[in-house]
């Protein structure tokens, strides 16, 4: 499980600046259909963890980005301790976004402006104990999982039963 909730990283700053120590949270994260995250062949997919291959859940490390204010509750998500973030980037092969990993530390955006952060950003919306991750440089397009097992996790517009958005978000 997860043994601690909140971690003090240096931006890339070194702390040169006030505000450069950011309260980096880690969490869980599954889907409504009980799939986990984890890294397979370096993407992000979803699947069911049982027995010894639970370990290989990824944990979500998250920060807020103040650069969006705090209505939609924003925030940068990254895995791996905080040193890569997931990214939504526009496709070269049509007008989709897609997700990707990205190697960069969670905390490099502390000072970012919105332009620079919103590919990395996403809208935490609540309902029930039910969160969806919205992206904010692709509003309309939501972080999911395929209704099939160990598939990519992505971003979609189609809301329904072969696209996964609901998930659970527990701090650990």
């Amino acid at each position: 499980m997860c043994d601690s909730q909140m971690e003090e990283l240096p931006s890339r700053t070194g702390g040169e600046k006030a505000g450069a120590q950011a309260a980096v949270f880690r969490s869980r994260i599954w889907d409504v259909s009980q799939k986990s995250l984890y890294l397979q062949n370096n993407e992000l997919v979803a699947g069911y963890l049982q027995g010894p291959n639970s370990a290989l859940e990824e944990k979500i490390y998250w920060v807020h980005n103040h650069a969006f204010g705090r209505e939609k509750f924003p925030v940068i998500l990254s895995i791996q301790d905080g040193k890569r973030c997931l990214t939504c980037s526009s496709s070269s092969v049509g007008p989709s976004p897609h997700l990707q990993l990205e190697t960069i530390n969670i905390t490099d955006f502390l000072e970012d402006s919105r332009e620079e952060s919103a590919r990395f950003t996403f809208f935490l919306s609540n309902q029930g104990g039910i969160w969806r991750f919205e992206s904010a440089a692709h509003p309309g397009w939501f972080l999911c999982t395929s209704s099939r097992t160990n598939e990519p996790v992505s971003l979609t517009q189609k809301l329904g039963p072969s696209h996964v958005v609901d998930f659970y978000f527990q701090p650990c």
